[in-house]
């Protein structure tokens, strides 16, 4: 797992290097963190269905809570730099998910395996419902011009339910 955490990190350290970078590679960075968040997602599941000791479920929930913090935060840095204002509805949502999956983590060696997997499906519908509300990163276009519309209406970011 030490190879895993330390993708998170690498992840987390390309965010912070590329806030100054350009809007393609902003959509990279994003869609990079999303693909280890996903990828964390499944390793969580795979760790539960598998029936591995709590330890090592709790250290994939660990990589998990880590992968979505890093996903949401280039998330809002990203939203925030497309619309220069930042949505405090969907940062509490953000937040909720993130208190949920800390929740499942704090108690998942006290649950039993019901319990367990129902908070999971509920953090699991949680996230994918998130990851699948949100459109592709746009990559700007110089072409546009003001007569398109306001920017909120061109390429919208990234827009949830």
């Amino acid at each position: 797992m030490s190879s895993q955490s330390g993708k998170v990190e690498n992840s987390s350290q390309a965010s912070s290097a590329g806030r100054s970078g350009t809007p393609k590679q902003a959509k990279d960075e994003w869609q990079g963190l999303r693909h280890d968040l996903v990828d964390a997602q499944v390793e969580t599941l795979r760790m539960y269905i598998e029936k591995q000791p709590p330890e090592r479920f709790v250290v994939a929930l660990d990589r998990l809570i880590e992968c979505t913090r890093a996903s949401f935060r280039q998330e809002e840095e990203l939203m925030e730099c497309l619309t220069s204002i930042a949505d405090p509805r969907h940062r509490a949502r953000h937040d909720t998910v993130i208190a949920q999956l800390e929740s499942l983590r704090n108690s998942a060696r006290e649950l039993d395996r019901g319990r367990l997997l129902a908070q999971l499906i509920v953090v699991d519908r949680e996230l994918t419902s998130h990851l699948s509300g949100a459109v592709r990163a746009p990559v700007s276009r110089p072409q546009e011009s003001q007569h398109e519309g306001p920017p909120a209406t061109r390429g919208n970011v990234l827009a949830h339910h």
